[in-house]
């Protein structure tokens, strides 16, 4: 699977932003909380409670007293490779699964408004939980020849561990312009520290013999800042926002090292370089035909294609395929987000119901397979809400299949553009989200207006 040179170890460390999106990870990178997430993570045009700033920084400004947040996520993925040939066609590969649940906090935050030279003003300090890079696999599977002049088959084991994180900490602040504008700028400070363990067996099962072996580690580490600069129109009945993610521009640190029973030798290789992780834009519009009823739609637009990392080893080659941007087939994505809440009134407490689709395609692809990376999402969510407590829920539940070409044979000369075997992956993966949210104050905000 992996060549024995430290350029390959490299190469297969670069690989691994397309072995996460194989593993289920949707990069997108918009919002937290179980509000949003129970609308499909259709929230750029509504942004009005402790997690704004994640999503539109402008939606700050809609808050008038302080308030707390606290979201937390449980997450189950699935994974199977299902039809897996051999790049000749004279071997196939049985099938193999794997599932991993991790529970983790997703988002803390605080958010304080205030007046200033006559305006509105809302700052708000927070961390968060981007990505999860937590995984572990434990498989096993076979190859079988398909003619005479296939490879003899072969039991192949593999037990690999994923451990770590990209997490944000951000300072944003919003100013309500006028009575229905207001502008917001938020400041992410990216730290990223996560590990990836590989090893992998495999013995002949036509003749007795020692079992072929292997071992690689990767240690990666990121530091660096992005902007976010948000826009809101409201009105009684609708909204409209607009976001422009700034590209990260990061350092970008790595380790490699590869070790097989073929060779006493350890192979590594340390690399040092930067790091740039695409920008996006997004728009979205929310509608309230009624005091009750709220209905959003967000668009938004990723430059996949212009992350790249740069090294003295790699040289400039895109992050998800590790080729140069002249040739890299990652492409950029636009995903469509939707979703209503229905809110049901109580004497001092209102109980929402919320539920949304979406659309998330994504930018990493295989090279071989030009196959797309495509996802599909359905949310529910409700809730128990007071002027000061906001207690909220959602489950979101995301699948997706496409064509994945992958070295998973112990050929030790495989390329990552010539694989070992391609054949079809299917992911799916639920993730129950919860949010607490405590307004310091009492507010008259959250409460239906008459008429509105």
């Amino acid at each position: 699977m992996l060549a024995r040179s430290g350029a390959a170890v490299l190469a297969a460390l670069l690989s691994g932003a397309t072995s996460a999106s194989a593993q289920g990870l949707v990069f997108t990178r918009w919002g937290s909380g179980a509000r949003a997430a129970g609308m499909a993570n259709a929230f750029m045009a509504i942004s009005d409670d402790g997690t704004a700033a994640s999503w539109n920084p402008a939606g700050l400004a809609q808050l008038r007293k302080p308030e707390l947040s606290i979201v937390g996520t449980t997450s189950h993925q699935s994974v199977s490779a299902l039809g897996f040939r051999s790049g000749d066609g004279l071997s196939v590969y049985s099938p193999a699964h794997s599932s991993y649940q991790n529970t983790f906090l997703d988002f803390a935050s605080l958010a304080v408004p205030f007046t200033a030279f006559g305006k509105p003003l809302t700052f708000q300090a927070s961390w968060r939980r981007l990505y999860t890079l937590e995984y572990r696999e434990n498989v096993s599977f076979t190859r079988e020849p398909l003619t005479p002049e296939g490879p003899p088959p072969v039991r192949m084991d593999s037990n690999n561990d994923a451990l770590g994180s990209v997490d944000t900490v951000s300072v944003a602040g919003a100013a309500k312009l006028s009575a229905h504008l207001a502008l917001g700028l938020g400041v992410n400070f990216w730290r990223g520290d996560w590990s990836n363990e590989e090893v992998a067996s495999a013995i002949r099962l036509d003749a007795p013999q020692p079992p072929a072996s292997r071992r690689f580690r990767e240690d990666n580490r990121i530091r660096g800042e992005n902007f976010a600069v948000g826009l809101m129109l409201t009105f009684p009945r609708w909204s409209v926002g607009l976001v422009h993610q700034s590209p990260l521009r990061s350092d970008y640190e790595a380790t490699a090292s590869m070790q097989s029973s073929a060779s006493a030798v350890v192979a590594e290789t340390v690399a040092e370089g930067t790091l740039r992780f695409a920008r996006g834009v997004g728009v979205g519009g929310a509608w309230r035909p009624a005091t009750a009823w709220t209905v959003a739609l967000d668009f938004t637009w990723d430059d996949w294609s212009g992350s790249v990392i740069d090294t003295p080893v790699t040289g400039r080659v895109n992050l998800f395929d590790g080729l140069p941007a002249e040739s890299t087939v990652t492409r950029d994505t636009l995903s469509i987000n939707a979703g209503a809440e229905r809110l049901f009134l109580g004497e001092g407490f209102v109980v929402p119901l919320r539920f949304g689709a979406a659309w998330e395609p994504q930018g990493g692809r295989s090279p071989y397979t030009l196959d797309r990376v495509d996802y599909v999402m359905l949310a529910v969510g409700g809730g128990y809400n007071t002027n000061r407590v906001k207690l909220d829920a959602a489950l979101q539940y995301r699948w997706g299949s496409f064509l994945h070409s992958g070295n998973i044979a112990m050929d030790v000369s495989a390329s990552p553009y010539l694989p070992a075997a391609v054949g079809e992956r299917h992911h799916s993966e639920w993730r129950l989200k919860f949010s607490l949210i405590l307004r310091l104050t009492e507010s008259e905000k959250g409460r239906p207006r008459p008429g509105a």
